[in-house]
């Protein structure tokens, strides 16, 4: 009798030991189910064409004129355009800039170097900047994108396909900037970006969705600024849209 006591209460306990070790495992799958599929995806991605995922093939200095094609926001709302010109407009190795607007509308703005007058280190520098671009702005013309001038160089960027179930844990996104009197894809980038893991959430900001480290590709990199150079000197400041990509998706 006490032989079946013992041995009930062993064969008990390891139940209970066993429902708690699967407990644990269970808790930590739910906690980490996301890291797993999340690498798995983006390996399976990853590998695949294009490769190289990122390379600048040539740089330009005096681009004088360029179509930014945003497809992504999409377009460039009337925020972004103000922070475009001011950004890339400089009037003397970016001559004229054509930008789509979020109705397909392409906006075409010109400037010459005596547009801008403020200098760094004046008070209100950037409010002075602003202004400037706001008058650049209003000389501004608008055509479909049929009718519209000619540009030496385009800067397309666009979202990658993935499944409704990839999606669910990545992003993904490329650029590609293209020498329209060649016909040239100078530069190129195709990133893959995952959400934040469980355990791991957005910390420091709480608003976005994907973690700034890209699985491959370039994560945060702004192909333009490195591949037009003149932008490094003109007002320090690589920002194409108000909100950042990783708010709006």
């Amino acid at each position: 009798m006490d032989d079946q006591k013992v041995k009930a209460g062993k064969r008990n306990k390891k139940y209970v030991l066993g429902g708690i070790s699967l407990l644990i495992v269970l808790v930590l799958l739910g906690l980490t189910h996301d890291i797993i599929i999340t690498n798995i995806l983006a390996y399976q991605i990853c590998k695949t064409e294009p490769n190289p995922k990122t390379f600048i093939n040539k740089t330009v200095d005096y681009p004088e004129s360029i179509y930014w094609e945003d497809n992504i926001y999409p377009g460039f709302a009337e925020q972004d355009r103000l922070l475009m010109i001011r950004n890339y407009l400089d009037g003397e190795h970016l001559k004229t800039m054509a930008l789509n607007g979020p109705d397909g509308t392409i906006h075409v703005y010109a400037a010459t170097e005596e547009d801008w007058q403020a200098r760094r280190g004046e008070p209100n520098y950037f409010d002075r900047l602003n202004v400037e671009a706001q008058v650049i702005a209003e000389r501004g013309k608008t055509f479909t994108p049929e009718t519209m001038p000619k540009m030496n160089f385009n800067v397309v960027l666009s979202p990658v396909p993935l499944t409704s179930f990839q999606r669910r844990y990545l992003w993904s996104d490329e650029v590609r900037i293209t020498d329209n009197n060649t016909n040239e894809v100078i530069a190129y980038n195709r990133r893959l970006m995952r959400r934040w893991y469980l355990i791991a959430p957005d910390f420091s900001l709480g608003n976005r969705y994907y973690s700034p480290e890209a699985m491959c590709g370039e994560g945060g990199y702004y192909l333009e600024g490195s591949v037009f150079k003149y932008q490094e000197a003109f007002h320090m400041d690589r920002s194409t849209h108000a909100r950042g990509v990783n708010v709006i998706l």
